[in-house]
Protein backbone atom coordinates (compact mmCIF):
# COMPACT_ATOMS: atom_id res chain seq x y z
CA UNK A 1 0.00 0.00 0.00
CA UNK A 2 1.62 3.52 -1.02
CA UNK A 3 1.98 5.93 1.62
CA UNK A 4 -0.44 9.07 0.05
CA UNK A 5 0.83 12.54 0.08
CA UNK A 6 -0.90 15.64 0.28
CA UNK A 7 -0.88 17.82 -3.63
CA UNK A 8 -0.63 21.32 -4.63
CA UNK A 9 -4.42 21.37 -6.26
CA UNK A 10 -5.57 19.82 -2.35
CA UNK A 11 -3.86 22.74 -0.51
CA UNK A 12 -4.10 25.94 -2.02
CA UNK A 13 -3.03 27.26 0.96
CA UNK A 14 0.17 25.85 0.58
CA UNK A 15 0.91 27.29 -2.89
CA UNK A 16 0.15 30.90 -1.33
CA UNK A 17 2.56 29.75 1.37
CA UNK A 18 5.75 28.80 -1.23
CA UNK A 19 5.08 31.37 -3.44
CA UNK A 20 4.91 34.08 -0.30
CA UNK A 21 8.26 32.13 0.65
CA UNK A 22 10.05 32.73 -2.40
CA UNK A 23 8.26 35.79 -3.05
CA UNK A 24 9.96 37.35 0.31
CA UNK A 25 13.54 35.15 -0.61
CA UNK A 26 13.21 37.11 -3.92
CA UNK A 27 12.27 40.57 -2.47
CA UNK A 28 15.58 40.34 0.43
CA UNK A 29 17.61 39.38 -2.17
CA UNK A 30 17.37 41.92 -4.48
CA UNK A 31 17.17 44.52 -1.16
CA UNK A 32 20.54 43.01 -0.49
CA UNK A 33 21.69 43.46 -3.91
CA UNK A 34 20.86 47.02 -3.82
CA UNK A 35 21.99 47.53 -0.41
CA UNK A 36 25.56 46.49 -1.45
CA UNK A 37 25.45 47.74 -4.58
CA UNK A 38 24.30 51.33 -3.02
CA UNK A 39 27.44 50.52 -0.71
CA UNK A 40 29.67 49.80 -3.91
CA UNK A 41 28.27 53.28 -5.02
CA UNK A 42 29.11 54.79 -2.08
CA UNK A 43 32.78 53.26 -2.04
CA UNK A 44 33.20 54.56 -6.22
CA UNK A 45 32.48 58.17 -5.03
CA UNK A 46 34.40 58.20 -2.05
CA UNK A 47 37.55 56.53 -3.76
CA UNK A 48 37.15 59.33 -6.51
CA UNK A 49 36.97 62.11 -3.94
CA UNK A 50 40.02 60.82 -2.14
CA UNK A 51 42.02 60.75 -5.41
CA UNK A 52 41.01 64.27 -6.18
CA UNK A 53 41.58 65.80 -2.91
CA UNK A 54 44.92 64.05 -2.47
CA UNK A 55 46.01 65.80 -6.22
CA UNK A 56 44.67 69.06 -4.88
CA UNK A 57 46.96 68.85 -1.44
CA UNK A 58 49.17 67.91 -4.18
CA UNK A 59 49.65 70.76 -5.79
CA UNK A 60 48.43 73.34 -3.15
CA UNK A 61 51.32 72.06 -1.09
CA UNK A 62 53.59 72.28 -4.32
CA UNK A 63 52.22 76.06 -5.08
CA UNK A 64 53.06 76.86 -1.82
CA UNK A 65 56.98 75.31 -1.77
CA UNK A 66 57.71 76.66 -5.45
CA UNK A 67 56.47 80.17 -4.69
CA UNK A 68 57.65 80.58 -1.77
CA UNK A 69 61.16 79.35 -2.41
CA UNK A 70 61.15 81.77 -5.52
CA UNK A 71 60.08 85.10 -3.66
CA UNK A 72 62.97 84.37 -1.12
CA UNK A 73 65.78 84.63 -3.60
CA UNK A 74 64.31 88.36 -3.38
CA UNK A 75 65.34 89.22 -7.31
CA UNK A 76 64.29 92.32 -8.13
CA UNK A 77 64.23 92.18 -11.46
CA UNK A 78 63.94 89.19 -14.38
CA UNK A 79 67.33 87.74 -15.44
CA UNK A 80 69.24 85.31 -16.70
CA UNK A 81 69.75 84.09 -13.20
CA UNK A 82 65.92 84.39 -11.77
CA UNK A 83 64.92 82.90 -15.25
CA UNK A 84 67.35 79.65 -14.57
CA UNK A 85 65.56 79.49 -10.79
CA UNK A 86 62.09 79.57 -12.18
CA UNK A 87 63.05 76.64 -14.77
CA UNK A 88 64.41 74.48 -12.36
CA UNK A 89 61.54 75.02 -10.26
CA UNK A 90 59.20 74.15 -13.38
CA UNK A 91 61.59 70.98 -14.04
CA UNK A 92 61.01 69.11 -10.91
CA UNK A 93 57.21 70.40 -10.36
CA UNK A 94 54.40 68.16 -11.35
CA UNK A 95 51.27 70.13 -11.49
CA UNK A 96 53.04 73.29 -12.91
CA UNK A 97 53.06 74.16 -16.62
CA UNK A 98 54.20 77.26 -16.67
CA UNK A 99 56.11 80.22 -14.20
CA UNK A 100 56.08 83.75 -14.47
CA UNK A 101 57.55 86.85 -12.30
CA UNK A 102 55.88 90.08 -11.85
CA UNK A 103 57.21 93.78 -11.43
CA UNK A 104 55.16 96.37 -10.76
CA UNK A 105 52.15 93.88 -11.44
CA UNK A 106 53.35 93.14 -14.42
CA UNK A 107 54.54 90.28 -16.28
CA UNK A 108 57.82 90.69 -17.32
CA UNK A 109 58.27 87.19 -18.04
CA UNK A 110 58.20 83.39 -18.40
CA UNK A 111 60.01 80.12 -18.23
CA UNK A 112 58.46 79.58 -21.70
CA UNK A 113 59.12 82.44 -23.72
CA UNK A 114 62.22 84.50 -21.26
CA UNK A 115 61.81 87.56 -21.48
CA UNK A 116 58.45 89.64 -22.83
CA UNK A 117 58.95 92.53 -25.41
CA UNK A 118 55.76 93.79 -24.65
CA UNK A 119 55.02 92.61 -20.76
CA UNK A 120 51.12 92.10 -19.74
CA UNK A 121 49.15 93.84 -16.78
CA UNK A 122 48.07 90.83 -14.32
CA UNK A 123 44.30 90.34 -13.66
CA UNK A 124 42.61 90.21 -10.44
CA UNK A 125 42.46 87.14 -8.88
CA UNK A 126 39.28 85.40 -7.92
CA UNK A 127 39.91 84.93 -4.45
CA UNK A 128 43.09 85.21 -2.39
CA UNK A 129 43.58 82.94 0.57
CA UNK A 130 45.52 84.07 3.39
CA UNK A 131 44.39 87.89 2.97
CA UNK A 132 46.12 90.79 4.06
CA UNK A 133 49.47 88.36 5.07
CA UNK A 134 52.48 88.55 3.65
CA UNK A 135 51.69 84.68 2.92
CA UNK A 136 48.64 85.37 0.99
CA UNK A 137 47.64 83.81 -2.44
CA UNK A 138 45.36 85.07 -5.31
CA UNK A 139 43.53 82.79 -7.64
CA UNK A 140 42.49 82.97 -10.46
CA UNK A 141 40.78 80.01 -12.93
CA UNK A 142 40.65 80.87 -16.63
CA UNK A 143 38.90 78.10 -18.92
CA UNK A 144 40.46 79.27 -21.46
CA UNK A 145 44.51 80.81 -21.70
CA UNK A 146 46.42 80.89 -24.74
CA UNK A 147 50.25 80.45 -23.27
CA UNK A 148 52.54 83.02 -25.45
CA UNK A 149 54.48 79.62 -26.57
CA UNK A 150 50.83 77.67 -27.56
CA UNK A 151 48.91 81.09 -28.90
CA UNK A 152 46.12 78.66 -31.07
CA UNK A 153 45.46 76.13 -28.52
CA UNK A 154 43.25 77.30 -25.12
CA UNK A 155 44.02 75.74 -21.69
CA UNK A 156 41.63 75.01 -18.96
CA UNK A 157 44.11 76.56 -16.02
CA UNK A 158 44.10 77.78 -12.54
CA UNK A 159 46.68 81.27 -12.11
CA UNK A 160 48.12 80.71 -8.59
CA UNK A 161 50.22 84.23 -7.49
CA UNK A 162 52.21 84.71 -4.31
CA UNK A 163 54.43 87.60 -4.23
CA UNK A 164 56.38 88.32 -7.48
CA UNK A 165 55.51 85.14 -9.11
CA UNK A 166 52.65 83.04 -10.83
CA UNK A 167 52.41 79.54 -11.54
CA UNK A 168 49.67 78.01 -14.20
CA UNK A 169 48.28 75.23 -13.28
CA UNK A 170 46.71 72.91 -15.72
CA UNK A 171 43.26 71.52 -14.21
CA UNK A 172 43.04 68.68 -16.20
CA UNK A 173 46.20 67.19 -14.40
CA UNK A 174 43.42 64.55 -12.75
CA UNK A 175 43.81 61.11 -14.71
CA UNK A 176 40.03 60.40 -16.01
CA UNK A 177 41.38 56.90 -15.72
CA UNK A 178 41.26 56.94 -12.55
CA UNK A 179 38.09 58.69 -11.33
CA UNK A 180 34.96 56.68 -12.77
CA UNK A 181 32.16 59.00 -11.50
CA UNK A 182 31.67 61.13 -14.23
CA UNK A 183 29.89 64.23 -12.62
CA UNK A 184 32.48 65.85 -10.16
CA UNK A 185 33.77 69.59 -9.30
CA UNK A 186 36.81 70.95 -6.78
CA UNK A 187 36.10 74.09 -5.40
CA UNK A 188 37.18 76.03 -2.96
CA UNK A 189 35.30 77.56 -0.31
CA UNK A 190 34.95 80.78 2.10
CA UNK A 191 32.24 81.39 3.94
CA UNK A 192 28.94 80.93 1.48
CA UNK A 193 31.31 82.03 -1.58
CA UNK A 194 32.39 78.95 -3.88
CA UNK A 195 35.05 79.45 -6.55
CA UNK A 196 35.65 76.58 -9.12
CA UNK A 197 38.59 74.98 -9.62
CA UNK A 198 38.18 72.03 -11.91
CA UNK A 199 36.07 69.49 -12.98
CA UNK A 200 32.16 70.63 -13.83
CA UNK A 201 31.09 74.03 -12.73
CA UNK A 202 27.83 73.82 -10.75
CA UNK A 203 27.84 70.35 -10.02
CA UNK A 204 27.97 71.71 -6.08
CA UNK A 205 24.67 73.70 -6.29
CA UNK A 206 22.79 70.94 -8.41
CA UNK A 207 23.16 68.34 -5.76
CA UNK A 208 22.14 70.91 -2.94
CA UNK A 209 19.10 72.01 -4.85
CA UNK A 210 18.19 68.42 -6.29
CA UNK A 211 17.10 65.56 -4.43
CA UNK A 212 19.54 63.15 -5.67
CA UNK A 213 19.01 59.39 -3.63
CA UNK A 214 21.68 59.56 -0.85
CA UNK A 215 24.14 57.17 -2.15
CA UNK A 216 24.53 59.28 -5.73
CA UNK A 217 26.43 62.10 -4.27
CA UNK A 218 29.15 62.87 -2.40
CA UNK A 219 30.84 66.11 -1.02
CA UNK A 220 33.80 66.15 0.74
CA UNK A 221 36.48 68.93 1.72
CA UNK A 222 40.31 68.37 2.57
CA UNK A 223 41.57 67.40 5.88
CA UNK A 224 44.87 69.32 5.28
CA UNK A 225 43.31 71.88 3.66
CA UNK A 226 39.33 72.67 4.72
CA UNK A 227 38.28 75.19 2.21
CA UNK A 228 39.20 72.87 -0.58
CA UNK A 229 36.55 70.68 -1.72
CA UNK A 230 35.08 68.10 -3.95
CA UNK A 231 31.52 67.21 -4.66
CA UNK A 232 30.56 64.17 -7.12
CA UNK A 233 27.40 62.57 -8.51
CA UNK A 234 27.39 59.18 -9.68
CA UNK A 235 23.65 58.49 -10.91
CA UNK A 236 22.64 54.66 -10.62
CA UNK A 237 21.85 54.28 -14.34
CA UNK A 238 25.17 54.78 -14.84
CA UNK A 239 26.48 52.72 -12.04
CA UNK A 240 24.16 50.08 -12.86
CA UNK A 241 25.38 50.38 -16.63
CA UNK A 242 28.89 50.40 -15.73
CA UNK A 243 28.11 47.34 -13.94
CA UNK A 244 25.56 45.81 -16.40
CA UNK A 245 26.83 42.16 -16.05
CA UNK A 246 27.48 41.41 -12.50
CA UNK A 247 23.67 42.36 -11.86
CA UNK A 248 22.42 40.60 -14.65
CA UNK A 249 25.15 37.49 -13.06
CA UNK A 250 23.10 38.66 -9.47
CA UNK A 251 19.95 38.76 -10.41
CA UNK A 252 20.15 35.54 -12.45
CA UNK A 253 21.60 33.84 -8.66
CA UNK A 254 18.59 35.64 -6.67
CA UNK A 255 15.64 34.21 -8.86
CA UNK A 256 17.36 30.54 -8.67
CA UNK A 257 17.90 31.22 -4.77
CA UNK A 258 14.33 32.73 -4.22
CA UNK A 259 13.20 29.46 -6.80
CA UNK A 260 15.46 26.90 -4.51
CA UNK A 261 13.72 28.19 -1.24
CA UNK A 262 10.20 27.94 -3.01
CA UNK A 263 10.84 24.10 -3.53
CA UNK A 264 12.49 23.81 -0.42
CA UNK A 265 9.54 25.16 1.12
CA UNK A 266 6.84 23.07 -0.69
CA UNK A 267 9.12 20.05 0.18
CA UNK A 268 8.81 20.93 3.77
CA UNK A 269 5.22 21.27 3.50
CA UNK A 270 4.54 18.56 1.27
CA UNK A 271 6.74 16.24 4.29
CA UNK A 272 4.80 17.87 6.91
CA UNK A 273 1.79 17.29 5.71
CA UNK A 274 2.75 14.00 4.58
CA UNK A 275 0.44 10.98 6.37
CA UNK A 276 4.25 9.70 7.83
CA UNK A 277 4.94 13.08 8.95
CA UNK A 278 1.19 13.81 10.64
CA UNK A 279 1.44 9.85 12.60
CA UNK A 280 5.20 10.53 14.04
CA UNK A 281 4.41 13.70 15.17
CA UNK A 282 0.62 12.63 16.49
CA UNK A 283 2.22 10.07 18.58
CA UNK A 284 4.05 12.84 20.19
CA UNK A 285 1.56 15.63 20.59
CA UNK A 286 -1.96 14.02 21.49
CA UNK A 287 -3.20 13.91 18.44
CA UNK A 288 -4.27 10.25 18.61
CA UNK A 289 -7.06 10.13 20.75
CA UNK A 290 -9.28 6.99 21.67
CA UNK A 291 -13.13 6.44 21.67
CA UNK A 292 -15.55 3.96 23.21
CA UNK A 293 -18.28 1.97 21.77
CA UNK A 294 -20.43 -0.27 24.03
CA UNK A 295 -20.79 -4.18 23.44
CA UNK A 296 -24.30 -5.25 24.77
CA UNK A 297 -25.24 -8.83 26.13
CA UNK A 298 -27.87 -9.91 23.05
CA UNK A 299 -30.08 -11.56 25.26
CA UNK A 300 -30.56 -8.99 28.31
CA UNK A 301 -29.91 -6.05 26.80
CA UNK A 302 -27.35 -5.09 29.24
CA UNK A 303 -24.10 -3.25 28.39
CA UNK A 304 -21.35 -5.61 29.56
CA UNK A 305 -17.67 -3.80 27.83
CA UNK A 306 -16.37 -1.41 25.39
CA UNK A 307 -13.94 -1.74 22.16
CA UNK A 308 -11.67 0.80 22.57
CA UNK A 309 -11.22 2.57 19.08
CA UNK A 310 -8.58 4.91 17.64
CA UNK A 311 -9.09 7.93 16.12
CA UNK A 312 -6.89 10.64 14.72
CA UNK A 313 -7.28 14.70 14.25
CA UNK A 314 -4.55 17.46 14.17
CA UNK A 315 -4.27 20.81 12.46
CA UNK A 316 -4.56 19.11 8.77
CA UNK A 317 -7.20 17.15 9.62
CA UNK A 318 -8.56 14.07 10.46
CA UNK A 319 -7.11 10.49 9.54
CA UNK A 320 -9.16 7.59 9.25
CA UNK A 321 -8.07 4.35 10.76
CA UNK A 322 -7.71 3.02 7.40
CA UNK A 323 -5.14 5.42 6.59
CA UNK A 324 -2.69 5.71 9.60
CA UNK A 325 -3.04 1.97 10.61
CA UNK A 326 -1.23 0.47 7.63
CA UNK A 327 1.33 3.19 7.88
CA UNK A 328 1.96 2.58 11.24
CA UNK A 329 2.70 -0.81 10.27
CA UNK A 330 4.97 0.55 7.67
CA UNK A 331 7.26 2.74 10.28
CA UNK A 332 6.93 0.19 12.41
CA UNK A 333 5.34 2.39 15.31
CA UNK A 334 2.97 0.05 16.24
CA UNK A 335 4.05 -0.68 19.58
CA UNK A 336 4.97 2.61 20.59
CA UNK A 337 1.30 3.22 19.53
CA UNK A 338 -0.34 0.90 21.83
CA UNK A 339 1.86 1.69 24.70
CA UNK A 340 0.40 5.24 24.22
CA UNK A 341 -3.39 3.79 23.92
CA UNK A 342 -2.86 1.47 27.28
CA UNK A 343 -1.56 4.68 29.22
CA UNK A 344 -4.50 7.40 28.16
CA UNK A 345 -7.67 4.58 28.10
CA UNK A 346 -6.58 3.12 31.82
CA UNK A 347 -6.60 6.78 32.78
CA UNK A 348 -9.87 7.51 31.24
CA UNK A 349 -11.88 4.52 32.27
CA UNK A 350 -10.60 4.15 35.82
CA UNK A 351 -11.95 7.73 36.18
CA UNK A 352 -15.20 6.54 35.15
CA UNK A 353 -16.83 5.45 38.65
CA UNK A 354 -20.16 3.93 36.42
CA UNK A 355 -18.00 1.42 35.40
CA UNK A 356 -18.34 -1.31 37.20
CA UNK A 357 -15.68 -4.20 38.07
CA UNK A 358 -15.35 -6.78 36.15
CA UNK A 359 -16.53 -4.47 32.78
CA UNK A 360 -14.78 -6.08 29.72
CA UNK A 361 -12.67 -3.53 27.72
CA UNK A 362 -11.36 -4.64 24.26
CA UNK A 363 -8.11 -3.37 23.30
CA UNK A 364 -6.84 -4.36 19.31
CA UNK A 365 -2.90 -5.56 19.49
CA UNK A 366 -1.27 -5.73 16.06
CA UNK A 367 -0.53 -8.92 14.98
CA UNK A 368 3.09 -7.87 13.81
CA UNK A 369 3.72 -6.90 17.69
CA UNK A 370 2.95 -10.68 18.59
CA UNK A 371 5.20 -11.71 16.21
CA UNK A 372 7.66 -9.43 17.56
CA UNK A 373 7.23 -10.69 21.01
CA UNK A 374 6.38 -6.82 22.11
CA UNK A 375 2.75 -8.33 23.67
CA UNK A 376 5.17 -9.56 26.13
CA UNK A 377 5.81 -6.68 27.80
CA UNK A 378 1.95 -6.45 28.77
CA UNK A 379 2.20 -8.61 32.29
CA UNK A 380 4.69 -6.15 33.26
CA UNK A 381 2.57 -3.26 32.78
CA UNK A 382 1.28 -2.44 36.32
CA UNK A 383 -2.06 -0.75 35.39
CA UNK A 384 -2.76 -3.09 33.14
CA UNK A 385 -2.48 -6.27 35.89
CA UNK A 386 -4.30 -4.15 38.91
CA UNK A 387 -6.93 -2.99 36.79
CA UNK A 388 -10.78 -3.67 37.97
CA UNK A 389 -11.09 -4.55 34.29
CA UNK A 390 -11.17 -7.94 32.02
CA UNK A 391 -8.60 -6.43 29.60
CA UNK A 392 -9.88 -8.65 25.95
CA UNK A 393 -6.94 -8.36 23.28
CA UNK A 394 -8.22 -8.20 19.89
CA UNK A 395 -6.04 -9.65 17.32
CA UNK A 396 -7.08 -9.37 13.54
CA UNK A 397 -6.40 -12.01 11.55
CA UNK A 398 -3.39 -12.17 10.17
CA UNK A 399 -0.46 -14.25 8.49
CA UNK A 400 1.47 -13.74 11.76
CA UNK A 401 -1.29 -15.92 13.32
CA UNK A 402 -0.22 -19.26 11.79
CA UNK A 403 2.69 -19.59 13.71
CA UNK A 404 3.64 -21.59 16.64
CA UNK A 405 5.75 -18.63 18.30
CA UNK A 406 2.52 -16.85 18.76
CA UNK A 407 0.64 -19.96 19.90
CA UNK A 408 3.23 -19.79 22.92
CA UNK A 409 3.09 -16.15 23.44
CA UNK A 410 -0.92 -16.13 23.65
CA UNK A 411 -0.03 -18.66 25.93
CA UNK A 412 1.97 -16.57 28.25
CA UNK A 413 -1.14 -13.90 27.32
CA UNK A 414 -3.67 -16.12 28.68
CA UNK A 415 -2.05 -17.08 31.59
CA UNK A 416 -1.49 -13.82 32.76
CA UNK A 417 -5.25 -13.18 32.94
CA UNK A 418 -5.89 -11.57 29.96
CA UNK A 419 -8.71 -12.81 27.53
CA UNK A 420 -7.98 -13.34 23.86
CA UNK A 421 -10.54 -12.18 20.86
CA UNK A 422 -10.18 -13.04 17.05
CA UNK A 423 -11.68 -10.06 15.29
CA UNK A 424 -12.78 -10.03 11.91
CA UNK A 425 -13.39 -13.58 11.41
CA UNK A 426 -14.31 -14.83 8.25
CA UNK A 427 -12.34 -11.83 6.06
CA UNK A 428 -8.37 -11.75 5.50
CA UNK A 429 -6.45 -15.34 6.73
CA UNK A 430 -9.49 -17.28 7.98
CA UNK A 431 -8.18 -20.52 8.70
CA UNK A 432 -9.74 -23.08 11.05
CA UNK A 433 -6.55 -24.11 11.89
CA UNK A 434 -6.02 -20.98 13.89
CA UNK A 435 -9.14 -21.90 15.83
CA UNK A 436 -8.03 -24.81 16.67
CA UNK A 437 -3.94 -23.91 17.46
CA UNK A 438 -4.63 -20.59 18.29
CA UNK A 439 -5.47 -20.43 22.32
CA UNK A 440 -8.88 -17.56 22.04
CA UNK A 441 -11.98 -16.96 24.41
CA UNK A 442 -13.78 -15.34 22.12
CA UNK A 443 -14.71 -14.55 17.96
CA UNK A 444 -15.91 -11.60 16.68
CA UNK A 445 -17.97 -11.83 13.85
CA UNK A 446 -17.09 -9.37 10.97
CA UNK A 447 -19.52 -6.66 10.08
CA UNK A 448 -19.87 -7.57 6.49
CA UNK A 449 -21.54 -11.16 7.49
CA UNK A 450 -24.22 -8.79 9.64
CA UNK A 451 -25.01 -6.43 7.15
CA UNK A 452 -25.48 -9.14 4.77
CA UNK A 453 -28.39 -10.51 6.70
CA UNK A 454 -30.71 -7.68 5.22
CA UNK A 455 -30.34 -8.94 1.46
CA UNK A 456 -29.84 -12.90 2.94
CA UNK A 457 -26.52 -12.69 1.01
CA UNK A 458 -24.20 -15.50 1.06
CA UNK A 459 -22.21 -14.32 4.29
CA UNK A 460 -25.68 -14.28 6.44
CA UNK A 461 -26.57 -17.75 5.49
CA UNK A 462 -22.91 -18.24 7.01
CA UNK A 463 -23.56 -17.55 10.31
CA UNK A 464 -25.21 -20.48 11.37
CA UNK A 465 -21.99 -22.48 10.65
CA UNK A 466 -19.74 -19.89 12.37
CA UNK A 467 -22.33 -20.67 15.58
CA UNK A 468 -21.59 -24.28 15.04
CA UNK A 469 -17.38 -22.97 15.34
CA UNK A 470 -18.55 -21.15 18.54
CA UNK A 471 -19.70 -23.60 20.76
CA UNK A 472 -17.58 -26.78 19.69
CA UNK A 473 -14.61 -24.86 20.77
CA UNK A 474 -16.34 -23.49 23.94
CA UNK A 475 -16.16 -19.62 22.38
CA UNK A 476 -17.92 -16.64 22.88
CA UNK A 477 -19.23 -14.75 19.95
CA UNK A 478 -19.45 -11.04 19.52
CA UNK A 479 -21.62 -9.78 16.11
CA UNK A 480 -20.08 -5.96 15.03
CA UNK A 481 -21.97 -3.52 12.59
CA UNK A 482 -25.57 -3.87 14.42
CA UNK A 483 -27.74 -1.12 13.03
CA UNK A 484 -31.38 -2.66 12.89
CA UNK A 485 -33.45 -4.65 15.21
CA UNK A 486 -34.05 -7.09 12.65
CA UNK A 487 -30.37 -7.85 12.30
CA UNK A 488 -30.26 -7.93 16.30
CA UNK A 489 -33.10 -10.15 16.37
CA UNK A 490 -31.57 -12.88 13.29
CA UNK A 491 -28.55 -12.87 15.53
CA UNK A 492 -30.03 -13.71 18.81
CA UNK A 493 -31.84 -16.39 17.26
CA UNK A 494 -28.73 -18.12 15.38
CA UNK A 495 -27.45 -17.59 19.09
CA UNK A 496 -24.77 -15.34 19.24
CA UNK A 497 -23.49 -13.76 22.55
CA UNK A 498 -23.13 -9.81 22.42
CA UNK A 499 -23.14 -7.06 19.70
CA UNK A 500 -21.71 -3.99 18.75
CA UNK A 501 -23.04 -1.62 16.67
CA UNK A 502 -24.96 1.93 15.83
CA UNK A 503 -28.15 -0.08 17.42
CA UNK A 504 -26.40 0.22 21.45
CA UNK A 505 -24.44 3.54 20.31
CA UNK A 506 -21.41 5.13 18.14
CA UNK A 507 -18.15 5.04 19.17
CA UNK A 508 -17.80 8.25 21.64
CA UNK A 509 -15.34 10.05 23.59
CA UNK A 510 -14.85 9.11 27.63
CA UNK A 511 -17.27 12.31 28.88
CA UNK A 512 -19.88 11.07 26.59
CA UNK A 513 -19.14 7.44 27.24
CA UNK A 514 -19.83 8.39 30.82
CA UNK A 515 -22.80 9.71 30.79
CA UNK A 516 -23.99 6.96 28.36
CA UNK A 517 -23.04 4.49 30.88
CA UNK A 518 -24.55 6.84 33.33
CA UNK A 519 -28.01 6.60 31.75
CA UNK A 520 -28.07 3.09 30.84
CA UNK A 521 -27.64 2.07 34.68
CA UNK A 522 -30.61 4.35 35.63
Amino acid sequence: MGIPQFTMKQHPKKIIVVLLSGGFIFALGCFILLYFAGQKLVAQTHSDSQYLLSQVDDGVEESVRVLTKLNNLNFTTCNEANLLAMRRMLFDAKFAIDIGYFKNNTLTCTTGTGMLENPLPDNQPDYIVNKNKPSQIGIRFEPELYLLLFTERPLKVLIIRQGNYNLILKSEVFDPKIIVTPNWQVFYKESENLFHLAGQTGIHNNIKSNDYLHYETNITCSNNNRNYCVALYLPWDIFFADNRQLFIISFILICLVSISCGLLVDEHLTTRRSIVSRIRRGLKSGNFYWVYQPIVNLQSGKIIGCEVLARFKDDYGVLTPDQFIPILRQINLTWSFTKIMINTVLNELESAEQLPSGFKVSLNIFPCDVEQGNVLSLPKITGLMQSKFVICLEITEDEYLDSTIAHGYFKTLIESGFRLSLDDFGTGYSNLKNLHNLSFHQLKIDRSFVQDIATEGLKASMIPNIMELVHKFGYTCVAEGIETTEQEVILKEAGVHYGQGWKYGRPMPILEFKEYIARSIK
